[in-house]
């Protein structure tokens, strides 16, 4: 009996000491119930990475092996990362208790979320697992997907925000920043381009590949991964010299497809300055070793911030002989916003996406603060206001998210790329820049930099820094009042002059509510509020912070009571203003009293009083003619959008239409004859603008006539006598009026001459013409033309966003989209279906407010994440609808009054 439990306790003992025992695995019904629909679970991350993948552009399949090195701080029986559309051919782990075991890739879900599960059950620490796969390159410009261009072949990887896990296994998370190394096998006639330079490079001469190991990354998160292989041309740029700040030169690269390489030379130049402008108001190097200029063939955004080697549309960054004033300014907003990013997003990354803004406003701030500091007479100041105020009718809607909103799904990722955390964001930062002073604010940029440098941050991060370093309570309480909560103020300002006493402003502050807003939720904001009071020639800037619903501003400086008030000094701040009918005359009166950033905000809080049922519609257009005649483009650019805002009410009124049309003529024609003798940049494309907007809204004939026989003779069709030269500024004018006007013999034209102008801003304006059209009877051919894949899955998008924005023929259009939903959006960019919803936006129908929720309710599926953009797309139609019946006869009534005498409705009597 002893010696049977002596055996019976050595087995037992045996089986203590030898391998750990096998784990079933799990049901996939049970994984899908467990598995993370947002953040992948804390205690296991990655802290290395081996890639080594083989890509020709020519073939239609990639794959290769994936090591990773993951560390758990508690025993494990497998874990969760991300793989999406991946072939996993073998899984293999290795680790205290594994060596080179198979272990089981499961599939989980449809947004990429897969379950990794072990033999056996694994110790705290460090697992190798090795994944090899293949995987399809994309068709829809999404991960890693390629592109034929002028008979070459390419191959480009988007990654950022979540379409890494397409194209590679791992955990394709932002806060999650790792080393990675990387060997690429590549047919030996192509370029192969990646975050690093090359290491070392091996011919494989019997296969004709060559075999590429690029140097190790500094820690980075999967979306800023970049791999680009193909006949890429390079043009080698003056290295970034060393400065007070980084004692190493830095490569500088440009590629382009082939025989584009001269058109990136400018924005090859405009690098160097950008760089050395942040690393001396932050005191950071730039982070990396060389920097790459990447213009893609095709790219479905602007650009993306890949470390090190950041990747742009071709249209966006190359610069080239047809290149306009305007296309030059926008390249160096966007080449700006992206050098920007190589410290905020890249050096410093936000852990989450509900972070984004901490990337993307900083970087579309620091935007206009790099520009005028390279030239303080471009008024790119200016342009962030525009920004703003572009980012408010968005947070008008009772739908709009907070700059920093909760994500809790995968699907709502790509939800917070909007305005709201670009241009609001930008706001945000701005206005407290200006409140509180940049010598006090930037400075403590540099130490957030500083402090987080190759690791992640959130809000609650930042805050904490700017508070310790400016020792300004009221900075932080006022950035988190604007952007952890949605809206937008609206400050009620009332000057009160009573005989014997002070002049005083009162103050209250509401949530803005257009006409029909569903807006119910109060809020109030601690905001840096400044005004404008002015007397004479005295004009004097009164700030308080206004953190209660109601205020009173002192006027000490004045012992009389002011001429006129602006309720928003320097246009810096962020919120909308009404003001007494009667203060609004007088603002009106006194309009050109205002500064630039002023009178754009004032155009625009005027418009929106209007839509919000106060002010009244010749007030409103009092300001917005004053605007017409300002000295700086974009006052000029705040006339037109109030005149394009009141358009959809006379656009199917005859007479209406003609007495704005003519209107448009009186009021902005010497505008235009200002502009036209000028040699200004600004100038100059004020002039493209005031000539689209008067040839298109304002239908002026010789205008169209003008610029239809530029567009066919640019397109190959026959015109007689001397046409006027078209750059790329002209493009999009010239060739929707020469599509309104020529139909389908110009559409053929103009798609045939794309195989012979090799022109990036033409291709791109020729999508957008062709979504122009205003003939009903022509709206099959487009639609089998941009989903027959000639034209690219940009352009597919392009085009029906144009049709559903044409009065002529939206509503067929809509009605095609509905019918063709499923087909559509398999032929658009992968990132976009989640944003179908807003092509109805421009609609006007309570029933179309039912046939979309129609459409979402039986393909919803098809458009992962589309709640908010279907939320926000109903509520703009029924604010639509709101405005028409409350004041659309008004606006009709009104521009009736100025049609020309052959359009002008016979008197009755």
């Amino acid at each position: 009996m002893q010696r049977l439990i002596l055996v019976c306790a050595l087995v037992v003992g045996l089986a203590a000491c030898g391998p750990t025992p096998r784990q079933a695995q799990p049901e996939l019904s049970d994984l899908y119930e467990r598995a993370p629909r947002g953040p992948l679970p804390d205690g296991v991350r990655p802290v290395a990475y081996d890639m080594d993948l083989r890509i020709d552009p020519r073939r239609t399949r990639f794959g290769g092996t994936v090591k990773i090195d993951v560390e758990f701080d508690q025993p494990a029986q497998g874990f969760w990362l991300h793989g999406q559309g991946l072939e996993i051919r073998d899984v293999t782990v290795s680790g205290t208790n594994m060596q080179d075991e198979a272990a089981t890739w499961r599939d989980v879900l449809n947004s990429g979320v897969a379950w990794i599960h072990f033999p056996r059950r694994a110790s705290a620490g460090t697992v190798r697992v090795s994944i090899d796969y293949t995987a399809p390159f994309d068709a829809n410009l999404t991960g890693l997907f390629k592109v034929d261009e002028q008979g070459n072949a390419y191959a480009l990887a988007k990654s950022e925000s979540i379409q890494a896990r397409r194209f590679m296994p791992g955990f394709d998370e932002p806060r999650f920043k790792t080393p990675f190394n990387l060997t690429l096998t590549v047919p030996q006639t192509d370029t192969a381009i990646a975050n690093t330079s090359i290491e070392r490079e091996e011919i494989l001469e019997e296969e004709g590949l060559k075999r590429i190991s690029f140097k190790s990354t500094r820690p980075l998160p999967t979306y800023l991964l970049s791999l680009a292989v193909g006949p890429f041309d390079r043009l080698d740029g003056p290295s970034l010299s060393p400065n007070e700040v980084r004692d190493f030169p830095v490569p500088l690269t440009g590629y382009t497809r082939a025989g584009k390489a001269n058109e990136i030379s400018y924005a090859l130049m405009m690098t160097e300055p950008m760089v050395a402008f942040f690393e001396r108001e932050l005191g950071v190097p730039y982070p990396y070793e060389k920097l790459d200029i990447i213009a893609a063939p095709q790219w479905p955004s602007g650009a993306t911030e890949l470390a090190a080697a950041i990747t742009y549309r071709e249209s966006r960054i190359l610069y080239g002989p047809t290149s306009g004033p305007a296309m030059r300014r926008a390249l160096l907003n966007i080449h700006s916003h992206e050098i920007a990013h190589m410290w905020f997003g890249d050096l410093v990354t936000p852990p989450w996406w509900d972070d984004l803004w901490l990337k993307e406003a900083f970087s579309s701030w620091a935007t206009g603060i790099v520009l005028a500091d390279m030239e303080p007479d471009g008024g790119y100041e200016l342009d962030a206001v525009a920004d703003s105020i572009s980012a408010m009718s968005l947070d008008s809607l009772r739908s709009a998210r907070a700059v920093r909103e909760p994500i809790t799904l995968n699907e709502d990722i790509r939800n917070a790329y909007d305005s709201i955390t670009y241009d609001k964001g930008l706001a945000v930062i701005a206005m407290v820049d200006s409140y509180f002073g940049s010598d006090k604010f930037r400075p403590a940029l540099g130490r957030y930099i500083s402090r987080f440098e190759d690791s992640v941050a959130d809000s609650p991060d930042f805050f904490e820094v700017i508070a310790d370093e400016t020792d300004e309570p009221d900075l932080t309480t006022a950035f988190r009042s604007f952007v952890e909560q949605s809206g937008l103020p609206l400050i009620s300002a009332d000057l009160q002059c009573r005989e014997g006493r002070t002049p005083e402003v009162s103050l209250s502050q509401s949530r803005y509510e257009p006409l029909g807003s569903p807006i119910e939720e109060s809020r109030r904001w601690t905001i840096p509020y400044c005004l404008v009071a002015a007397s004479g020639d005295t004009r004097e800037r009164v700030c308080t912070m206004m953190s209660e619903q109601s205020a009173t501003l002192t006027l000490d400086q004045f012992e009389t009571c002011p001429d006129w008030i602006m309720p928003n000094a320097g246009g810096a701040g962020y919120w909308r203003f009404s003001l007494p009918d009667a203060q609004w005359a007088l603002l009106a009166v006194n309009f050109a009293s205002l500064e630039a950033g002023e009178a754009m905000v004032a155009v625009d809080s005027a418009v929106a009083s209007f839509e919000a049922g106060e002010l009244a519609l010749p007030t409103l257009m009092a300001i917005a003619n004053a605007a017409a005649r300002h000295d700086q483009r974009q006052v000029v650019d705040g006339a037109v959008r109030a005149y394009s805002a009141l358009y959809r009410a006379v656009s199917t009124d005859e007479v209406a239409r003609a007495g704005m049309e003519a209107e448009i003529t009186r009021v902005f024609g010497s505008r235009l004859d200002r502009a036209t003798q000028s040699d200004l940049e600004s100038e100059r494309i004020l002039a493209s603008r005031l000539e689209s907007f008067l040839a298109r809204t304002g239908n002026d004939a010789e205008l169209r006539e003008e610029f239809a026989r530029a567009a066919n003779a640019y397109v190959g069709l026959p015109v007689s006598g001397e046409v006027r030269g078209l750059t790329s500024d002209d493009f999009s004018t010239a060739l929707a009026i020469g599509m309104q006007q020529g139909g389908e013999r110009f559409l053929d034209a103009m798609v045939s001459s794309l195989s012979n102008i090799d022109d990036p801003t033409f291709e791109q304006a020729v999508a957008y013409a062709i979504g122009q059209n205003n003939d009903p009877a022509l709206l099959p051919v487009i639609m089998e033309l941009s989903m027959s894949g000639q034209l690219g899955t940009r352009e597919t998008y392009s085009i029906m966003s144009g049709q559903m924005r044409q009065s002529e023929v939206k509503q067929d259009a809509w009605a095609w989209l509905q019918a063709n939903y499923p087909e559509f959006v398999q032929r658009i960019p992968g990132q976009r279906p989640r944003s179908t919803p807003r092509l109805a936006g421009d609609l006007c129908s309570p029933t179309a407010i039912v046939e979309l929720e129609a459409l979402f309710g039986a393909y919803g599926d098809l458009a992962p994440g589309y709640e908010r953009a279907l939320a926000e797309a109903r509520e703009s139609i029924g604010l639509c609808v709101a405005l028409e019946a409350e004041r659309g006869d008004e606006i009709r009534s009104y521009f009736a009054g100025f049609a020309p005498s052959e359009t002008a409705p016979e008197d009755s009597n």
